[in-house]
């Protein structure tokens, strides 16, 4: 599985790729996102990088677990890190769900959601990664870290 930067991205030439999968099962997201951890020290990154990366892709995880494989673990959800060659990281999560439209999304900082208990995993991701973008009706999820 490789992704395609935008034109507007243009990061340049992939110097990395690792790609896995999980089953869609919240007790298989530690170990998934153990790896990408291991990856990114691998790779290199910086360690405060290293764990914005590691946060936002487990939100990711959680979200494609629970919302689009509806906590099947008969499905999974595909990961793909790429590192380009002027350092930008993109990881791509995708599941098998319908998708959702981020934009309706509740913002968890008004004050009628700021105590739920959930709700919280976009805003975090986007608070995290340098870009953010949802493909295929948010069934896919991209983040890149510059």
């Amino acid at each position: 599985m490789s992704f395609e930067a935008g034109a507007a991205d243009q990061p340049g030439q992939v110097t990395n790729t690792f790609e896995l999968r999980l089953r869609g099962d919240v007790h298989a997201i530690s170990a998934a996102a153990d790896s990408i951890s291991a990856k990114l020290e691998q790779l290199q990154v910086p360690e405060e990088k290293r764990m914005e990366i590691l946060l936002a892709v487990q939100e990711a995880f959680a979200n494609a677990v629970v919302h689009g494989c509806d906590n099947d673990p008969s499905k999974e959800v595909r990961c793909c890190l790429e590192q380009y060659a002027n350092g930008r990281i993109l990881i791509v999560v995708s599941d098998p769900g319908p998708g959702y439209s981020p934009q309706q999304l509740p913002d968890p900082m008004q004050a009628d959601h700021i105590y739920q208990d959930h709700g919280r995993g976009i805003f975090i991701i986007r608070q995290l990664m340098d870009d953010v973008s949802f493909e295929n009706n948010g069934s896919e999820i991209r983040m890149w870290k510059y």
